[in-house]
């Protein structure tokens, strides 16, 4: 039963990606050397999906010393915050 399994497996292993067995290998293209430059805050405040639009400098500075003190993502607190907001609008 388990050459059976195996050799099933093989065989549709081979179908799916046809040359998995042998030794032949194809150079992968050189990929471009990207040089890393430190993000800003702006840069880094515009990559959050709807924060950049609605928090000024002071609330995203809080939004992420809050993330670091709770170890939680950006979607969960300012979820947080706004059920808290919900419940109690004053």
């Amino acid at each position: 039963m388990a050459k059976d399994f195996r050799a099933a497996f093989n065989n549709m292993n081979q179908a799916v990606r046809p040359g998995v067995g042998e030794s032949q290998q194809v150079p992968a293209p050189a990929a471009p050397v990207v040089k890393e430059k430190k993000m800003k805050a702006v840069e880094r405040r515009a990559q959050l999906h709807g924060v950049q639009t609605y928090l000024n400098d002071e609330e995203y500075e809080q939004l992420m010393l809050t993330k670091l003190r709770t170890k939680k993502k950006f979607e969960e607190i300012l979820h947080d915050a706004l059920v808290q907001y919900m419940k109690n609008p004053s």
